[in-house]
């Protein structure tokens, strides 16, 4: 039961996430933030097979995700934006 609670919170905290950046809410989020739709797929697929611990894992991992798009955003340093940028190493 904990465990329900747990990831119906965590669905939840991301959902709210999404909602409260207009940036992301403007654009595909699949395609600005290709990492956070690919987790929810995962999880919803350990979920199918009745894997729960393993789909909490991936709902804290897609959580982490938009998060960071999130801050990348913030920081004016959106995917697109940021796709032609060089790194440096080191």
């Amino acid at each position: 039961m904990a465990k329900y609670a747990m990831t119906l919170g965590l669905m939840a905290l991301v959902s709210v996430g999404v909602a409260a950046s207009p940036s992301l809410a403007d654009a595909s989020i699949a395609a600005r933030c290709p990492a956070y739709p690919s987790h929810l797929r995962v999880a919803r697929a350990y979920l199918a097979e009745g894997k729960r611990a393993a789909a909490l894992v991936e709902l804290r991992l897609a959580d982490d995700a938009l998060r960071s798009c999130l801050r990348d955003e913030a920081a004016g340093g959106s995917l697109i934006a940021g796709h032609g940028r060089r790194h440096r190493v080191g």
